[in-house]
């Protein structure tokens, strides 16, 4: 069961800003969205993985969650994972079964068994950016 959603409106604000600064690190990425109706840019943080060509991200707060809208709606996004910025394409949500195979296995059991996620979304990269360019305080090259 997802978390309630409740718990996700507390959680915005100094915690989000807070986690942001561990992305980059043990698995926490910055997703950069930009929002739906006011058009300005958000940065998200999540634990994020990557396999190949395809990023995979827990929707631990369930399908209504903002981010999750945001680039269903823009049908783009991007996120710093590790040191680099990918330009992630068009999301695909899929059961957490399918998901946490290219997850590590503690993170899996982990989201699956004691979170009990039921929904993973799948992102394509589609891009790289070059190492350290932040779109912070700057334009937004993928936004249209």
């Amino acid at each position: 069961m997802p978390f309630p959603r409740l718990l996700s409106r507390r959680l915005r604000g100094r915690v989000n800003r807070t986690t942001l600064r561990f992305a980059g690190h043990l698995a926490f990425a910055d997703l950069e969205h930009v929002g739906r109706r006011t058009g300005t840019v958000r940065h998200t943080p999540l634990r994020a993985f990557r396999t190949g060509d395809t990023v995979v991200v827990g929707i631990n707060f369930g399908r209504d969650s903002d981010w999750l809208k945001n680039i269903q709606a823009a049908g783009r996004c991007r996120m710093r994972l590790g040191r680099t910025w990918l330009e992630l394409g068009a999301p695909r949500i899929v059961p957490a079964e399918e998901g946490v195979r290219r997850m590590p296995w503690l993170f899996g059991a982990a989201l699956r068994y004691v979170v009990r996620t039921a929904d993973c979304v799948e992102l394509p990269v589609v891009g790289i950016g070059r190492p350290g360019q932040s779109a912070r305080g700057g334009s937004v090259p993928w936004s249209s």
